[in-house]
């Protein structure tokens, strides 16, 4: 029986939420305001879910489980394991319903990316425990592991923060390994699991130490250059992208032309041997796109700025190399 996982949408989200009610984060706000917050969360840039489905339905239903999580500043990270309390998701969700969010900004996950790793919190990791027989569980679970690592490569990461409302999930999160408990609250049956690079790589073997495994980027993207690429991975036509990015089909070219121009710059052997002849264009998109799939961090904010001043003040940065980050820092 095939369960697979796949990005959700506010269509999947929204009925999911009333499965595991604990991971609503309403206790503050009350249940509208809640909702209405998730609805701003799923709109974030740095929000990542994963549906996990099966077909054919089992118990008469298709969708099984739910996986979300957002980044978070660095300070609400700190104040949460400094006074650890039940129900980290309702913080979340009444400091966006009251306009002062802890959600991390763009600005927030590139210096992280640059520096000390981003904090993530998950928001969701709930799945219906009571139709499944232990072979679909154990695959409920994979396909937990698998899509929450997939949607996370690229960063820098500094700590995972996962809470979790019932012994399914608290099972299943200690036997992963890679999580240690920093808080139990018994009387509401929640625990906060902390995940660190010192955690995760105890494991040779484990996912947790593919998460941890970064590598800095090295084309110098622009942020709107990004952006392109995040939509044309998915295999998007110029066209396509044009009406997803709101921009006109020759800023589109333009964009491309951009994007080829820096690989040309940093990484010439990527395109380098492309053949002379009709099409070699639409090659040298291929062989950029098969890159950044295997090298996710290239789409990741990232502060070029920061980086600089380290480089010059910690490791001395050659003539050549200097006038290429700076063109870089003007674009950023």
């Amino acid at each position: 029986m095939p369960i697979t996982w796949r990005p959700g949408t506010w269509t999947d989200i929204e009925p999911m939420l009333s499965i595991e009610a604990d991971n609503r984060g309403d206790a503050l706000i009350g249940v509208k305001a809640a909702i209405e917050s998730w609805r701003i969360v799923v709109r974030y840039p740095f929000f990542a879910s994963a549906v996990i489905e099966s077909y054919p339905a089992i118990g008469g239903y298709r969708i099984l489980g739910l996986g979300a999580s957002v980044l978070v500043s660095r300070e609400f990270a700190d104040a949460e394991l400094l006074n650890p309390q039940p129900d980290i998701n309702s913080r979340i969700m009444a400091s966006i319903y009251a306009d002062q969010s802890v959600l991390a900004t763009r600005n927030q996950v590139a210096r992280a990316n640059t520096g000390e790793g981003v904090d993530i919190v998950v928001l969701a990791g709930s799945w219906r425990d009571e139709i499944l027989h232990p072979a679909e569980r154990q695959a409920v679970q994979t396909m937990f592991a698998e899509s929450f690592t997939e949607r996370h490569r690229g960063y820098r990461i500094k700590r995972i923060l996962n809470e979790t409302v019932s012994e399914p999930e608290k099972e299943f999160v200690q036997n992963s390994g890679v999580f240690s408990p920093i808080a139990e609250f018994p009387g509401l049956g929640r625990v906060l699991h902390l995940m660190t690079r010192d955690s995760a790589t105890t494991m040779p073997a484990s996912l947790g130490n593919i998460l941890f495994n970064y590598r800095e980027p090295s084309l110098h993207l622009r942020g709107s250059d990004q952006q392109l690429l995040l939509a044309a991975v998915g295999g998007a036509t110029d066209s396509e992208l044009a009406s997803e990015l709101r921009v006109t089909l020759s800023a589109v070219k333009a964009r491309w032309r951009s994007i080829i121009s820096r690989v040309e710059e940093t990484l010439p052997g990527l395109v380098r041997h492309v053949e002379d002849r009709e099409g070699r264009g639409t090659q040298k998109r291929h062989r950029v796109l098969a890159y950044v799939r295997n090298h996710p961090e290239e789409l990741q904010p990232f502060d070029w700025k920061k980086a600089t001043d380290y480089d010059r003040t910690h490791r001395g940065v050659g003539r050549s190399k200097k006038r290429g980050l700076a063109d870089a820092i003007r674009e950023v």
